[in-house]
C-alpha cells in the first residue's frame, strides 16, 4: 500500500485513501489467503463489491423500522440492488470456498481462517452444524467488520492529525526517531510509541459526557494514565465489552497501528490553503 501511494505521489495523482484502505490486504491474507497488492481486475471488482455492500448496509429501509410497511421497500430500486449484491456476494464467497477446497492448491497457501472453518466442518467438532452457508456468513462478518472499521479509524486519525498540525508533527517525530532510516515500522517499534498509541485512543474516543473538551483532538489525555480499549475501562470501549466484545480486537488494533504508523512515517500531510 505504501508503495502504491508513493507511485501516485510521484505522478501527482489524487490519492483516494478511502479506496485504498477498504481493501486492506492484511485482512484478505489472514482471513481468505489472498492478496490484492496490485491494481488488477480482481482487485477492482473486490473494491467495488466492498463499497456497494457498505453502502447497502447503511441504506434506509422502511421495513427496518416499520415491518408492516415493508411493501414500500419493494417499490424502490433498493430491493433490486439488494438481490443483486446478495448474488454477487454469494458468488464471491462460493469462489473463496471452492478455491480452498481445491486439492491442487499450493501447500504454502494453507493456514487461513477459511481453512480452519473447513477443517472444523470436516471434523464436525463444533457444537452446531457448521454448513457452507454458515461459513459464508462468517466470511461476511470478517469481510465487513474487518475492512470498513479499520479503514474508518485510519482515515479519521489522518483527518484529525491533518487538522491538528502540532499533534501531527509530534507523532511523526516520535515515529521517525524510533525507526531506522529507510525502514518500515513494525510491531516492535509500535510498542515503543506512547504518543502514537495515544493518538489512536483519541481517535476512538466517543462519549462527550466522559471526556473534557471532547470536541478537541488531544492525544495527551491518554499519556499519564492506563486507560485502554480492551474492555476494562468503560469510558473507552470502541470494541465493545463482555460477551458483545469484538473477538478480533487484537487483529483490528494491530492492523490499524501498523498501517497508520507507516503512513505517518512515510508521508507528510497538511490542509490545503483556502
Amino acid at each position: 500500500m505504501i508503495k502504491e501511494i508513493s507511485q501516485q505521489v510521484v505522478t501527482s495523482r489524487i490519492i483516494n485513501l478511502s479506496s485504498l484502505m477498504i481493501s486492506l490486504t492484511t485482512i484478505c491474507r489472514v482471513a481468505f489467503g489472498i492478496r490484492y497488492d496490485e491494481e488488477t481486475h480482481e482487485r477492482r471488482n473486490f473494491d467495488e463489491l466492498l463499497i456497494v455492500t457498505q453502502e447497502m448496509l447503511a441504506a434506509f429501509f422502511v421495513s427496518d423500522y416499520f415491518p408492516l410497511l415493508g411493501w414500500i421497500d419493494k417499490l424502490s430500486e433498493k430491493q433490486v440492488d439488494l438481490r443483486r449484491i446478495f448474488k454477487d456476494l454469494d458468488e464471491f464467497y462460493k469462489g473463496l470456498i471452492e478455491h480452498h477446497l481445491n486439492l491442487n492448491r499450493p501447500k504454502s497457501m494453507e493456514g487461513d481462517i477459511i481453512d480452519l472453518l473447513l477443517q472444523l466442518k470436516k471434523e464436525k467438532s463444533t457444537p452446531i452444524d457448521l454448513t457452507l452457508d454458515s461459513i459464508k456468513a462468517i466470511i461476511m462478518n470478517m469481510l465487513v467488520a474487518g475492512t470498513d472499521t479499520s479503514a474508518a479509524t485510519i482515515i479519521w486519525a489522518m483527518t484529525a492529525l491533518i487538522a491538528n498540525p502540532n499533534a501531527m508533527k509530534k507523532v511523526q517525530a516520535e515515529i521517525r526517531e524510533s525507526v531506522v532510516k529507510n525502514s518500515i515500522v513494525n510491531e516492535d517499534n509500535v510498542q515503543k510509541l506512547p504518543y502514537f498509541k495515544a493518538v489512536i485512543k483519541e481517535t476512538l474516543r466517543l462519549d462527550p459526557e466522559i471526556w473534557k473538551n471532547s470536541e478537541e483532538f488531544i492525544p495527551e489525555r491518554f499519556l499519564n494514565n492506563d486507560i485502554d480499549f480492551k474492555s476494562q475501562d468503560f469510558e473507552l470501549i470502541p470494541f465493545g465489552a463482555g460477551r458483545r466484545g469484538c473477538p478480533a480486537i487484537a487483529l483490528g488494533v494491530a492492523n490499524v497501528e501498523l498501517v497508520l504508523s507507516n503512513l505517518l512515517y512515510a508521508f507528510d500531510g497538511s490542509c490545503l490553503v483556502g
